[in-house]
């Protein structure tokens, strides 16, 4: 098998599995490992921190950053804009499937209450879309290796801090956030196979 079959074989497992799962936590009352997971708002402020750097005010200005960093380098816009579109279908693919499952969120709320259904994490999809989406490309870039080992374990610590940010705030349930986290991940190997595909067709 091709490592471009191989990321698409993979999407398709991943996002089979989102569903499996959605439709296993919307039809039965919260599963035991949800109760087993509730954080009890520690670290709140920390975690309203890194709720809001899962926001798009924060999204926004990090692609504005980037965008000004790429072009500045002379290295175009496209990856800034191919992580951008991936962020507006991702949320977009996740609003839908919410309005579909329509999972009530936890009752355990410590501030607010977000407009929306739980299932899946809109927030854990960014974790992956998005702060893993430049760890990837962090990580294929021409950066000094320890700069580039420090950022890519940078962005995964950030993308595992705004997940515990929602279950320490009580917007999720942990199979929310491995929901996302699934539907996330089924995107971004869509995204490396198409890459990839598209730099062998391209290849002199």
């Amino acid at each position: 098998m091709s490592r471009t079959a191989e990321y698409y074989v993979a999407a398709a497992v991943l996002f089979v599995a989102f569903i499996a799962l959605g439709e296993l936590v919307t039809r039965k009352p919260a599963l035991r490992v949800d109760s087993a997971a509730l954080f009890h708002a520690r670290a709140t402020p920390l975690a309203r921190f890194f709720t809001f750097s899962g926001r798009w005010v924060f999204i926004t200005a990090g692609f504005v950053m980037a965008t000004f960093i790429f072009r500045h380098e002379h290295r175009g816009v496209i990856i800034p804009a191919l992580l951008l579109i991936s962020q507006i279908l991702t949320q977009t693919l996740a609003e839908l499937f919410k309005a579909h499952y329509r999972r009530v969120r936890p009752e355990y709320w410590v501030i607010g209450l977000d407009i929306g259904k739980s299932y899946p994490s809109g927030h854990a999809v960014t974790a992956m879309v998005y702060f893993c989406g430049w760890a990837f490309v962090v990580a294929f870039s021409a950066l000094a290796p320890d700069l580039k080992y420090a950022l890519v374990a940078l962005l995964v610590a950030w993308a595992v801090c705004v997940d515990w940010s929602r279950l320490a705030l009580g917007a999720h349930y942990l199979t929310d956030i491995a929901g996302g986290t699934l539907l996330g991940s089924a995107w971004i190997c869509a995204v490396l196979g198409a890459v990839h595909q598209f730099a062998l067709a391209h290849a002199p």
